[in-house]
């Protein structure tokens, strides 16, 4: 009587993963390797979209303003600190949405 597994029981076991999880572990780690690429254009993204909102915004109020400035500082703060892509991204996203909310308002 053998006791033992043959490999290809074993591998068709151990190897069920999700390819979401997957997918979103390259994504990020593209992000990563490609940090000096990407970063470029969320400064250029950041600086064009934040000064036409924080012009439109003085125009109205002090609050307006404030709402740019800071989700922008804060970004522009985690590309200064090397922070992972994910915060920098995820942080040059809200910050780009509010200055479009800014602008569109």
């Amino acid at each position: 009587m053998e006791t033992t597994l043959k490999s290809t029981h074993a591998n068709f076991s151990a190897s069920q993963t999700t390819t979401t999880e997957n997918s979103n572990l390259a994504f990020w780690n593209k992000m990563e390797v490609n940090r000096f690429g990407v970063s470029p254009v969320i400064l250029l993204l950041l600086g064009i979209i934040g000064g036409v909102a924080a012009a439109a915004g003085i125009m109205d109020s002090w609050v307006k303003l404030a709402a740019v400035a800071f989700p922008s500082t804060i970004s522009l703060a985690l590309i200064l600190a090397v922070a992972p892509m994910r915060a920098i991204i995820i942080g040059s996203s809200l910050a780009i949405l509010l200055d479009l909310l800014v602008i569109i308002f």
